[in-house]
């Protein structure tokens, strides 16, 4: 009975261990009939959800997130005796080839656990172990370090020992902090491969608003932008500031394209990124056109050849021209 309970306040080790689930079963043969993603179903649709058959060709994985059914909230879900009976039913009825995961996220810093008081919690653990994924304390630097390295790995990245530790007492312990920052890291330093204590220092502490800039752009806040951009520019030079937003648009060029064929975890994977940035990502481009993304970047292109040609010298009016060149007001 292949059936999953995990919990816990570190959300980025639950994805990464459905993932691991999710691609053991499929074998990266992942689409809308073998793979399904339930957000804190109603009870009829828990129950039905979990009576799934297996597929003619092959077995299926379901994720139900499920947080009010086992954590006491306002936003609880109140069951009679029938209903949990109904839902214990359908936990040991669950087919050999429907691999489900329960997945109860706790608030962060809040220490709540799932009611062991309830009668649907104590048939559960007769079924299957819970698995919790506590957050790390800020003192457990060498618990957190081994991720660390193999988050970067996964990037084509090396980092050591004294750069992990500096990046955790620069942005946290959240593992999915550290994560997105690695994929701005890996921007940043391209084409090199290690990451080094300047790096850090640069893109997570003093150049962190260089991250913005992008969301402005693509927002149409120009002026707002620019004067972003001018701030930075008088501790830095253009050139390694130019080349990650062009990186940045190169990208979201890809993912607008990409996406209307792809879904998230597919997506995910051919541009080597972590899912929740490329989620993220999708919504800032959803109501953008392509036609746009593709004009910022051509105009990028055309920014960064005119400063290094000497046409044009300051890359404050480089990038304004590169903003507004071919757009529109609407």
């Amino acid at each position: 009975m292949p059936i999953e309970f995990f919990w816990g306040d570190e959300d980025y080790l639950i994805e990464k261990e459905t993932d691991k689930i999710k691609n053991n079963v499929l074998k990266g043969d992942i689409n809308e009939l073998n793979f399904r993603v339930v957000d804190n179903p109603s009870f009829s649709l828990f129950s039905e959800v979990l009576r799934t058959n297996a597929m003619m060709f092959g077995d299926v994985v379901i994720v139900i997130k499920c947080a009010k059914y086992f954590l006491e909230s306002k936003q609880k879900e109140k069951l009679d005796e029938k209903q949990t009976k109904e839902l214990i039913d359908a936990f040991n009825s669950i087919s050999d080839r429907v691999h489900i995961i329960l997945i109860c996220p706790t608030p962060k810093g809040e220490k709540k656990k799932p009611d062991s008081r309830k009668k649907l919690y104590k048939e559960l653990i007769k079924i299957t172990k819970p698995k919790e994924f506590p957050s790390f304390k800020s003192y457990e630097e060498y618990k957190i370090i081994p991720y660390v390295k193999s988050m970067a790995k996964e990037l084509d990245l090396t980092i050591n020992n004294e750069e992990c530790v500096l990046l955790i007492q620069t942005i946290g312990t959240s593992l999915r902090d550290i994560s997105i920052q690695l994929e701005k890291l890996k921007l940043y330093a391209h084409p090199e491969k290690i990451i080094t204590k300047e790096m850090i220092k640069e893109v997570v502490s003093s150049n962190s608003d260089i991250f913005n800039i992008v969301d402005l752009i693509l927002n149409k806040r120009y002026v707002d932008g620019l004067n972003m951009l001018s701030q930075i520019l008088q501790k830095e030079h253009y050139l390694p500031i130019l080349a990650f937003i062009q990186t940045t648009f190169s990208n979201l060029v890809k993912l607008k394209v990409y996406s209307k064929k792809m879904k998230s975890w597919d997506l995910a994977a051919k541009l080597n990124q972590n899912e929740f940035v490329v989620k993220k990502n999708l919504e800032k481009i959803s109501k953008i056109p392509l036609e746009e993304l593709i004009r910022l970047k051509i105009n990028l292109t055309k920014a960064e050849y005119n400063l290094k040609s000497g046409t044009i010298k300051d890359p404050i009016c480089a990038l304004e021209l590169a903003f507004v060149e071919g757009g529109n007001d609407d």
